[in-house]
C-alpha cells in the first residue's frame, strides 16, 4: 500500500510539474509573422521596434516593405501582403497609415510615428481607436518647439517649410497659425511637395524670414540636405521636429522625440495584441519626454549665438 502510495504521488508530481513546464515552452513556441511597412526607408523608431519584440518569448518572423514614399508602390505593398498570412501590420508615418487602414480591415495595425492621430482621423480617440489600429505618436507641442525657437532669436516673421500633400504636415501647420498672435509672429508659408519645389521656393524666404521651422514632414526630411544647404546660405535659424535633420542635414535646433523609444513603446502595442488584445481596447500613446539637439557648426556658420540656457537642456549637440 505504502509503495503503491508512493508511486502514485510521483507520477501525480510528475504531472503537476510538466503542467508548470509545458506553459512556458509552449510560450516560447508561439510563432508570429509580422509586416513591417517604412514610407522612408527604415529609422531608429524600426529598430527600437525589433529589439522591443526581440526581449519577448515568442518567435517572430518580420517581412520589410519599403514604400519609398510611393503611393502606388504602397497599394502593391498592401496587395502583396494581403495574399499572405500576416498576425500583425506595423506601418511608419501618417500617410501610409491612413492608406493601409483604408484597404486593412481584418488585421491588427500598429502605427509608428504618426504626429496627431485622433486630429488626422487614424484613431477616433486615445483611449480608443475604435477600429483595428493602435499605435505610438511622435507628438511633441508645436508651443514647445516655437518657444525653444524664441530662445535663440526673438523672430517676428517666421516660415514655414511644409508638405501640403501629407495631412500630418498641414495639421502641424494650421497648429502654427493659430499661435501667431500668442507668440507674436506673422507666419510664412513655403509648400514643398517635389525635389523641384526646392530652387522655385526657397530662394523667396531670403530676407523675408527670421527664422524657419520644420514640421515633422517624410519630404521635407528626404529633401533636407537641399533645403537645408539654401537655408543655411541665407544664414536663417531653423528648429525641427524631425530627428534626424539635426545631425545629418544641419538643421540648427531639434525639440523631438525619442524614434527608438517610440518603436519600444509601439512594440508593447504589438505584444498586448499578440496576447489576445483587440487594438481597440489598447489606448494609443505618445513619449511624456522630448530630446534637444543644437547644431553647432550650423550655429557658427550663419553666425547665431546659442544662449547657454538651451545648450544646458541639449540632450547632443553636433559640433
Amino acid at each position: 500500500m505504502n509503495l503503491y502510495c508512493s508511486i502514485r504521488f510521483t507520477i501525480v508530481g510528475m504531472v503537476l510539474l510538466l503542467c508548470l513546464i509545458l506553459p512556458s515552452f509552449a510560450s516560447a513556441e508561439k510563432s508570429y509573422k509580422i509586416a513591417m511597412i517604412t514610407w522612408r526607408g527604415e529609422t531608429e523608431a524600426e529598430r527600437g521596434f525589433i529589439d522591443e519584440l526581440g526581449k519577448s518569448n515568442y518567435r517572430i518572423t518580420f517581412k520589410k516593405y519599403h514604400a519609398n514614399q510611393n503611393r502606388r508602390k504602397l497599394q502593391k505593398i498592401i496587395d502583396s501582403i494581403q495574399c499572405t498570412y500576416v498576425d500583425l501590420i506595423y506601418v511608419f508615418g501618417t500617410t501610409a497609415t491612413k492608406i493601409v487602414l483604408s484597404r486593412v480591415k481584418d488585421k491588427p495595425v500598429v502605427f509608428n510615428i504618426v504626429s496627431r492621430p485622433v486630429k488626422s482621423g487614424i484613431i477616433a480617440g486615445w483611449d480608443t481607436s475604435k477600429n483595428n489600429a493602435v499605435g505610438a505618436s511622435n507628438q511633441v507641442p508645436v508651443l514647445h518647439q516655437l518657444k525653444a525657437l524664441k530662445k535663440v532669436i526673438n523672430y517676428s516673421r517666421l516660415g514655414i517649410i511644409y508638405n501640403p500633400k501629407e495631412q500630418n504636415s498641414v495639421i502641424q501647420k494650421d497648429i502654427a497659425n493659430k499661435l501667431e498672435s500668442f507668440l507674436e509672429f506673422e507666419l510664412k508659408e513655403y509648400k514643398i511637395s517635389q525635389k523641384s519645389d526646392v530652387l522655385k521656393v526657397l530662394p523667396l524666404m531670403k530676407g523675408a524670414v527670421d527664422a524657419v521651422y520644420f514640421p515633422a514632414d517624410s519630404m521635407t526630411k528626404s529633401l533636407g540636405k537641399e533645403i537645408m544647404a539654401l537655408v543655411n546660405e541665407f544664414k536663417i535659424p531653423s528648429l525641427s521636429a524631425v530627428e534626424s535633420m539635426v545631425p545629418e542635414d544641419g538643421a540648427l535646433l531639434g525639440l523631438v522625440p525619442n524614434y527608438y523609444e517610440l518603436g519600444r513603446l509601439a512594440a508593447a502595442k504589438a505584444l498586448q495584441i499578440l496576447q489576445g488584445k483587440k487594438p481597440a481596447d489598447i489606448p494609443s500613446s505618445a513619449l511624456d519626454h522630448f530630446k534637444m539637439s543644437v547644431n553647432l557648426k550650423t550655429a557658427q556658420k550663419i553666425e547665431v549665438q546659442i544662449p547657454m540656457s538651451i545648450l544646458v537642456m541639449a540632450n547632443k549637440i553636433v559640433r
